[in-house]
């Protein structure tokens, strides 16, 4: 019977321990997990409309002035790695040509501030050049921003060839 007592109370410490305390590191998993997933490009905001593809509407959601833009991705993992998918219109502005380029990046990703839902995150990944690129993320519920300050947008100068304009441009991604 003493033995049971012993065994019965080392059981309820063990569990009070085990249930009791919690630990820093499975709320970092946990915002690592509301953050993870992937989101898909839906909106290229530049600071000034444009009519890029000559409808003769202009949008500021440059999506709507070309399909370059389709498929463009971040997947960001919960281990911290993500894949970014970039697909854009390059222009040729010795010529006033334009066309679509794409490229995919991995990098790793951190939060910087903030949490799982509402966060600030940083992804860094090598470009094309061998140079650290680091995208600046503002995640807000299911919606991820990066702003682009100083970026450049494809436009069409007034005769009618591919130009680049410089100003900034908001990348919307939704999950």
């Amino acid at each position: 019977m003493k033995k049971f007592k012993i065994l019965a109370c080392a059981l309820a410490i063990t569990s009070f321990g085990l249930t009791s305390c919690s630990n820093d590191d499975d709320n970092a998993v946990n915002e690592e997990a509301q953050i993870a997933g992937t989101y898909n490009l839906t909106e290229v905001r530049t600071a000034e409309p444009t009519d890029f593809n000559d409808d003769g509407t202009f949008n500021a959601n440059q999506m709507r002035e070309s399909d370059c833009y389709n498929d463009s991705k971040l997947i960001l993992n919960a281990d911290n790695t993500f894949t970014y998918h970039k697909n854009r219109i390059i222009v040729n502005t010795a010529d006033g040509t334009s066309g679509c380029t794409e490229g995919t990046f991995t990098g790793t990703w951190t939060i910087l501030d903030g949490s799982g839902s509402d966060a600030v995150i940083a992804a860094t990944y090598e470009d094309n050049n061998g140079d650290e690129t680091t995208l600046n993320l503002v995640k807000t519920g299911v919606e991820i921003i990066q702003t682009d300050l100083f970026g450049t947008y494809p436009d069409r100068n007034d005769e009618g060839g591919a130009i680049t304009t410089f100003g900034e441009v908001e990348y919307v991604y939704r999950k």
